[in-house]
């Protein structure tokens, strides 16, 4: 339904228009590559119900990774590209962005996503905690918006052999807001540039980056 997927676009909350139509193109490209969704750092949800819209006839899961207490303590790594709040600095940010899991679940519910197919791991990500998650098998998409370095490369090093071939994984605020973000990712990428083909984008509304795994 063109109208409904319009309409959860419009009401996409930090992530831009043309970031969500990404996601959809994604989606569907993936649509009968192996493996099941992956969303980590969900927010208020709503790029939640645009995943869980666009394959709820599929028979992928959705696995969503979320602290739902705002954002951890930034590392030494994340410094402030764009002060978004106002803050004055990458500090102040610690704990803001805060939802609670019962929003997430409404927005999801307005799309009658299946119960049974979704999976949500609560707590911050990271490499220590990672025994308490329930990860997919396979992953076919992935979206990562964590904002800063060490749950971004966490995320992406416990992807790293999930991901099938053809996958596709978004990271958003790639050279925004924290440094971390690029310099997660372009650490990850290293030594992978045959098997990932690279597509950054940069406009006054999106700043991410896309990874199709071809090899």
């Amino acid at each position: 339904n063109i109208e409904k997927v319009y309409e959860a676009i419009l009401d996409l909350l930090g992530t831009s228009a043309l970031e969500g139509l990404e996601i959809i193109d994604s989606l569907v490209k993936t649509s009968k590559v192996k493996g099941d969704i992956c969303e980590f750092g969900v927010a208020q949800g709503k790029t939640s119900k645009l995943i869980a819209y666009l394959i709820k006839d599929m028979k992928k899961k959705l696995y969503l990774f979320d602290s739902f207490q705002g954002l951890p303590r930034p590392s030494k790594e994340d410094t402030l590209i764009n002060d978004i709040f106002s803050l004055g600095n990458i500090q102040a940010y610690e704990g803001k962005m805060c939802h609670p899991k019962h929003k997430v679940l409404k927005e999801i519910s307005k799309v009658k996503f299946s119960k049974k197919k979704l999976i949500i791991n609560e707590g911050f990500f990271n490499q220590e905690n990672l025994h308490k998650y329930s990860l997919p098998n396979y992953v076919s998409f992935a979206y990562i918006d964590f904002d800063f370095y060490q749950p971004i490369l966490d995320a992406l090093k416990s992807l790293e052999n999930k991901l099938t071939l053809k996958s596709i994984v978004i990271i958003d605020d790639y050279g925004h807001f924290s440094s971390g973000v690029k310099k997660a990712v372009d650490l990850w990428l290293k030594g992978k540039k045959k098997t990932f083909k690279v597509t950054k984008y940069k406009t006054t509304e999106s700043s991410f980056i896309k990874l199709l795994k071809n090899a």
